[in-house]
């Protein structure tokens, strides 16, 4: 099964990054397929057996065992690779954005024991849509511009969550919660 860990955010962080997409596909300055499922990445997985799972399970537990919540805020916007050549849309982090860096780091770490590769250049982000074509570059350059915060929220616990692929885009279902310090 295919699998990730990630923050999940809040309902109302849910509706302000909606409202946002839907200002950004008015402008219509990108072909795009919009994400409708908002967490931040900490891990992808990849293809991992129950074996595997329950190891990451327990690494999983004893990182969230000694890890405080903290405050994370969703602002500004970016691309991946790059902003000249863009293939993802995504909100960036704010306040809080060490905290979770860290504990993406933690988790990297932890992993490699069970030979999961080290992220090169990780970047707290929530993805916002998948770039088939740029439309208009103007458009596209004022996007980057956005510094706006979208809102703050407790990440309280982490979650391994598993994807579905299907033809209507990813299903992800919550495997597992583990619930940091508070």
């Amino acid at each position: 099964m295919r699998a990730f860990i990630a923050i999940e955010i809040p309902e109302d962080l849910r509706t302000e990054t909606k409202k946002f997409q839907s200002e950004l596909q008015k402008q219509d300055f990108v072909a795009a397929n919009w994400t409708s499922d908002y967490h931040l990445t900490l891990k992808f997985l990849g293809d991992i057996d129950e074996l595997k799972q329950k190891k990451i399970e327990k690494v999983l537990s004893d990182i969230a065992e000694k890890t405080k919540s903290f405050e994370l805020e969703l602002k500004g916007v970016g691309a991946f690779p790059s902003q000249d050549y863009v293939r993802v849309l995504w909100m960036g982090a704010g306040y809080g954005d060490d905290e979770a860096k860290f504990l993406q780091k933690e988790i990297d770490e932890a992993l490699e024991e069970l030979d999961f590769e080290r992220e090169a250049n990780y970047v707290n982000h929530l993805t916002l849509a998948r770039v088939k074509a740029i439309k208009d570059k103007i458009k596209l350059k004022k996007f980057f511009e956005t510094k706006k915060s979208f809102g703050k929220f407790k990440v309280s616990e982490i979650k391994l969550i598993k994807s579905e692929l299907t033809k209507e885009g990813p299903v992800y279902k919550t495997l597992k919660e583990f619930h940091l310090l508070q």
